[in-house]
């Protein structure tokens, strides 16, 4: 075989491996409001926020285009997802809700029985009790997470650290050590039938507690989210993460997700990221992209 059939042998193998990474589910975006878009921040690489509601909707959605992520849950405040959900003109988008502390829906039980009911959260979540200071299991959130059973609303909580220094400004109540994924086994004893995955595979704390509470409550999933991406400390433990969860069995349950929060292009970085890993096979990646969260979202 001459050189350039060589090449054109592998190039074409290289084309049809792209290609036939067809879909994918990212699990976890966020959308914002204007308010909170106008803070100027940067990310550990020097990349500026975007700061309007319709440059990060337009560009977060066109790298959904761009990767062919045919479904994403986006969470934020209702007005923001309304507006996200209003211009999806490709209905790629499920619809969730993002919050700390059930008091901050400034609604009664009722009311969110009926949200649930019409259809205008699909997702329950992201929820983050850690900032707030309490737990999933906490009898503050129970009445929702039983409404979420009845339904079968699938439930995203953050598990991990927060935003470094946080507790000194926007999140007083948040402790490093409510991020333990342990803090919600009462939660999966308590309801056996709830759809929850756990949001960043336990961060760089609690990687193996995620494991361990994974492998003995086989309902429990959870995504990769902002460890694929936010700075290479996280690249390193999500990596060791999945060499460790793949040895134990139970890749089968852990999901992409971008976090991309006020970057759009980590959408992008989060899957060049994955991607790159050696260890995981061509299946595996699969599966991870799009097969684990279209079982998980009852999808297939």
């Amino acid at each position: 075989m001459n050189r350039s059939l060589i090449i054109l042998c592998v190039l074409a193998q290289q084309f049809l491996s792209v290609q036939s990474q067809t879909r994918i589910i990212d699990m976890h975006l966020h959308s914002y409001s204007q308010e909170v878009l106008e803070v100027e921040r940067y990310d550990h690489y020097g990349v500026k926020s975007v700061q309007d509601l319709e440059t990060h909707f337009k560009e977060t959605y066109a790298a959904l285009k761009k990767y062919n992520i045919v479904k994403g849950v986006v969470s934020g405040a209702l007005g923001t997802v309304e507006y996200w959900m209003s211009n999806d003109t490709d209905d790629r988008l499920i619809q969730g809700l993002h919050f700390f502390h059930p008091d901050d829906l400034k609604m009664d039980i009722d009311s969110f029985e009926e949200l649930i009911k019409s259809g205008k959260v699909e997702v329950f979540g992201e929820l983050g009790p850690y900032y707030s200071g309490t737990t999933l299991s906490d009898d503050v959130w129970q009445p929702y997470l039983k409404i979420c059973e009845k339904y079968d609303i699938p439930v995203a909580v953050h598990t991990g650290g927060g935003d470094p220094g946080g507790t000194y400004s926007w999140a007083p109540k948040a402790r490093l050590s409510l991020g333990d994924p342990y803090l919600i086994e009462d939660v999966l004893v308590n309801y056996p039938k709830l759809r929850i995955y756990m949001m960043h595979a336990g961060g760089e704390d609690w990687p193996e507690h995620a494991i361990r509470l994974m492998a003995y409550y086989p309902q429990l999933y959870t995504d990769l989210a902002v460890m694929l991406w936010v700075e290479p400390n996280t690249q390193r433990y999500i990596k060791e993460f999945l060499k460790n969860i793949k040895e134990a069995g139970y890749l089968n349950r852990v999901m992409f997700g971008s976090d991309q929060m006020m970057w759009p292009y980590a959408v992008g970085k989060s899957i060049d990221f994955l991607n790159s890993i050696d260890f995981l096979t061509h299946q595996e990646k699969e599966d991870i992209f799009y097969n684990n969260a279209a079982r998980f979202l009852k999808m297939e």
